[in-house]
């Protein structure tokens, strides 16, 4: 074999970085991605990968686009700098360089058009993201391999196949469909109508069955088709679904609301459609898991890693379009995520072909004052000995311009106090990320480099001697990925509960946070947390019960729970399951309305919160979950706020019961904002690490702050310990549990605390 050079991502003392033969290295990596050829890209890209070099950068990444051609060095390559040029001018500028390469599955423009009848389709007329082929196509995925065997092949051969360590792979959807993406739900090609109609009528006994699933007299196995987005529209629509009866003509207040579906469903409501998430899931699963053997059988030679860009689950409810181009449906906007099958998705992460998650990180809160979060589960993957590796694309200006993207680094200040932001996040989290641009000027800036990528790229270097601890003084919020089942497809009620959660409440309440799926609950090395959040834990049933008991309703833990939690058994909706989980006797009205609730008692609780605060949204969504007249007082919990929805209703909105070795809170809105989390934490015996709103994060060993307020600071700690100053090494105190500092914002300050 050429080249015995191997690379991996391990960890030192639970720190990730890259091994290359069997010795840690620096990550501080660099990606340009989407160079033009010619030179004119050329000389661009020299200049890029000089300002990276000069600041002592070490690993860095080449992109392969589409097409044979792509690998080549030629002239007949029209789409990007080839592969052998890029790895040229990096080992000129950079000789010890470390290199991997980016690719992703977008085949060569023929097999498309070869092969139309496999390749997603949306029923409306309008552009979708990207070609992209069906799920359903066998042919795709051995094609697809084929393919990154030839480039892998083509890698592996080249004259600076001793310096590559990696590969990552940038799925078109980047783990949802290019059609969910660009707002589509159903794939209409003829290879997905036939499988769809051969998983129908083997899941159905009889047509009879069929027509009674369905609600559909006229249906026959023949005739099965892959819904069309005007039936999904229609069967949600809400207005023409309403009928309102005076029940007592005296009592002109006392009214029937009918309402054939809600948001979240039962029964065969919407049964069409949950066939097709449900075929959608078994192909989902199938194709990544082919995938993943597939490459890992084509990198057995020698040891690299591999990391591909999936697990959005931290983005449940993402109104992609909205987010990025401004343009509607908000609410009602597909649930990408579910429609492509990506759900209960914890057996791919298990695979042994996948060695990390490599996602953007979300785009909703990149200006400085947010916190940062990847796209990817990467908590979920730490508990699998894996990590999230996350771009850090961030927009910057350049010299005498401006970016106006939304988050853009508009100065110098903002630039150094958000790039330190972004390595604080993977410092406190166990993770890695790395510096990438989409083929812009985003870093090519020398105060960029001497205030930013010059000053980070020596603490990535030493991070590795930091060693990544857990701690149990932290909020877990816990998704629950097979949520999207139980709901009618649109993401409103996810977009509030899982993304602005996030964005609004916990990255801002002075404890640091994770994000783990529900099924991670079960596995034995899922760490102890004082909190844990169930924005989304619709479905209960016995099992979920236990499990609830065993990990997280014990111990002195709290738990914080969302509007619908325990709103279905998987079948019927009903108040019985939140009612026995919560210890509360609670009502199901079947409406839809918009949930606020307003602060309104004396407690401990609300002692230092706002007068009246108030939080919730104008988004409707039902049926309401809300507990009895008098039952929360009556089973020895404590009502904390009123419920504001419509007018029939005027009941507890917030609540808290202590059950002496748990204690339970529950909301009939969401997001809970941040100062009421830190509370509830608070109250639950998690420790409060800041009593700003600043975005602070931590583990057992980081702590850092970052603030857009000027001011003294106080930094408090579960327990004292030795303090250092990451910036210049200095020991900040010793045998303290304090750190008190002065913010000039906007700034970041990160501190080591010695185990």
């Amino acid at each position: 074999m050429k080249n015995k050079t191997t690379g991996r991502i391990g960890f030192v003392e639970g720190r990730p970085t890259f091994f290359v033969n069997g010795e840690p290295i620096s990550h501080a990596t660099y990606c340009d991605v989407c160079m033009r050829p010619g030179a004119e890209g050329e000389a661009k890209l020299y200049d890029r990968i000089k300002d990276f070099a000069d600041s002592g950068v070490k690993v860095y990444v080449i992109c392969a686009w589409k097409g044979d051609l792509c690998w080549a060095d030629g002239s007949d390559n029209s789409e990007r700098i080839s592969l052998d040029k890029q790895a040229e001018i990096i080992l000129e500028l950079v000789p010890d360089a470390w290199i991997i390469t980016r690719m992703n599955d977008w085949l060569p423009n023929e097999w498309y058009t070869d092969n139309p009848d496999e390749v997603q389709t949306p029923s409306l007329v309008g552009p979708i993201y990207r070609k992209e082929p069906s799920l359903a196509s066998k042919k795709a995925q051995l094609d697809l391999i084929d393919f990154m065997g030839n480039l892998i092949r083509y890698c592996e051969s080249a004259s600076w196949s001793d310096r590559l360590i990696g590969y990552l792979c940038y799925p078109l959807g980047e783990g949802s469909l290019s059609l969910t993406v660009g707002g589509f739900f159903f794939d209409q090609c003829e290879l997905m109508q036939k499988t769809f109609r051969d998983w129908v009528s083997n899941k159905y006994s009889t047509e009879a069955a069929l027509r009674k699933a369905w609600r559909d007299d006229e249906i026959t196995f023949d005739s099965i088709r892959v819904p069309l987005e005007s039936e999904w529209q229609q069967e949600i629509a809400r207005n023409p679904k309403i009928v309102r009866e005076i029940v007592a003509a005296e009592d002109i207040e006392t009214r029937s609301i009918k309402q054939e579906i809600f948001h979240w469903i039962e029964g065969d409501q919407l049964r069409k459609i949950r066939d097709y998430v449900d075929l959608q899931r078994e192909l989902y699963i199938d194709w990544y898991k082919t995938l993943f053997r597939g490459y890992k059988k084509l990198r057995e030679d020698r040891e690299v890693f591999f990391g591909i860009d999936m697990g959005k689950q931290t983005m449940l409810g993402w109104q992609h379009n909205m987010a990025f181009y401004g343009i509607g449906p908000g609410a009602t906007f597909v649930n990408q995520i579910s429609a492509s099958g990506a759900i209960d998705i914890g057996e791919l992460l298990d695979e042994p072909g996948l060695d990390f998650i490599v996602t953007p990180a979300d785009y909703t809160d990149r200006t400085v004052g947010y916190g940062w979060e990847s796209e990817g589960i990467g908590d979920s993957m730490r508990l699998r000995n894996k990590v999230v590796l996350v771009e850090n694309d961030s927009r910057t200006f350049k010299e005498g311009t401006q970016q106006h993207t939304l988050g853009a680094f508009k100065n110098t200040e903002e630039m150094k106090a958000g790039l330190l932001r972004n390595f604080a996040w993977a410092l406190s989290r166990g993770q890695m990320e790395y510096w990438m641009t989409i083929g812009a000027d985003f870093f090519h800036d020398p105060i960029v480099h001497e205030k930013g990528i010059g000053f980070i790229r020596p603490l990535v270097d030493k991070s590795v001697y930091y060693p990544h601890i857990e701690t149990e003084h932290a909020i877990a919020m816990i998704i629950d990925d097979t949520s999207p089942l139980y709901e009618n497809g649109t993401t409103g009620y996810q977009n509030l509960a899982v993304v602005w959660q996030r964005v609004l409440g916990l990255s801002h309440c002075g404890i640091p946070y994770r994000i783990y799926l529900f099924s991670d609950l079960s596995r034995d090395n899922m760490p102890d947390y004082k909190c844990y959040l169930f924005p989304n834990l619709f479905m209960l049933n016995d099992e979920r019960m236990q499990l609830l008991k065993k990990k997280v309703l014990c111990k002195g833990r709290t738990a914080i729970f969302g509007p619908s939690t325990g709103i279905t058994d998987g079948n019927k909706l009903s108040a019985d399951r939140a009612g026995k989980l919560l210890g509360v006797d609670m009502d199901l009205v079947k409406n839809e309305c918009f949930r606020r609730v307003i602060i309104n008692r004396n407690h401990d609780i609300t002692e230092r919160l706002p007068a009246s605060m108030v939080y919730g949204d104008s988004h409707h969504y039902g049926p309401i979950l809300v507990p009895k007249k008098g039952a929360v007082e009556k089973a020895g919990g404590i009502v904390l706020g009123e419920a504001t929805t419509f007018f029939e209703i005027n009941l507890p909105g917030l609540f808290i019961k202590d059950n002496g070795d748990h204690k339970i809170a529950w909301s009939i809105a969401v997001p809970f904002p941040a100062d009421l989390l830190r509370e509830l934490a608070r109250y639950g015996g998690c420790h409060v690490w800041c009593e700003e709103d600043d975005v602070f994060y931590a583990s057992d060993t980081i702590a850092a702050v970052h603030s857009v307020k000027n001011g003294p600071r106080k930094i408090k700690l579960p327990s004292k310990r030795t303090v250092v100053d990451i910036f210049n090494d200095e020991v900040f105190g010793e045998n303290v549990d304090e750190i008190n500092i002065n913010i000039n914002a906007p700034e970041t300050r990160i501190f080591y605390m010695k185990p």
